[in-house]
């Protein structure tokens, strides 16, 4: 390539270097998984509903933890999705649920609070550690859905991740490029048990 730039025009050769590097900028980088994990998945069926508890590790430092002190609240996604193994061993997913947490901090207050849009319940804390430790141990009860056997195979999978979507504009396109912005676990997945 360096030799084909060398061979163009100076004014070619610059527009081809800076539409090179544009190109570069624009391709999506890999989201940073670091900071948000979910462990010791557990979901059993109980009657015609499935509970899930797992263990949620939230870590929210340097420019979402900024934002958050200057009073721009953050939306926290749980998604679950269920799925049903076919004869083949493949899974499909058959069902999926997500919670979504607000997270804002009061500067007048100097209080963090957590609220459950779903369900409108607000749980007020002093710090943001506090506040990310009340979601360590998350529990979600979900009805089966129809046309389920409970005999069959199922596996749950669960994530967390920090919605960029419900950011305020001008933030949510910086969110887009920064790596502080890119919060969120892998996939963990387990089997539904049968008690």
């Amino acid at each position: 390539m360096h030799v084909f730039l060398n061979s163009l025009p100076p004014r070619m050769n610059r527009f081809w270097i800076v539409v090179f590097s544009v190109g570069v900028l624009w391709l999506p980088a890999p989201p940073a998984m670091a900071d948000f994990t979910v462990s010791e998945g557990k979901s059993a069926l109980i009657g015609n509903s499935i509970k899930t508890s797992a263990h949620l590790d939230l870590n929210i430092n340097g420019e979402p933890a900024v934002a958050l002190s200057k009073g721009i609240s953050l939306t926290l996604l749980v998604k679950s999705h269920l799925y049903r193994a076919s004869l083949a061993s493949w899974h499909f997913k058959i069902g999926e649920w997500e919670d979504r947490l607000l997270l804002e901090h009061h500067s007048l207050s100097n209080r963090y609070t957590l609220t459950n849009p779903d369900s409108s319940i607000t749980e007020d804390f002093a710090t943001l550690t506090e506040t990310l430790d009340f979601l360590k141990q998350y529990t979600k009860t979900v009805v089966l859905p129809g046309g389920v056997n409970p005999n069959d195979a199922l596996q749950m999978r669960l994530q967390v991740s920090l919605s960029r979507g419900d950011l305020p504009g001008p933030l949510k396109l910086v969110a887009l490029f920064l790596k502080d912005w890119r919060l969120g676990s892998d996939w963990e997945r387990w089997k539904v048990t049968i008690p």
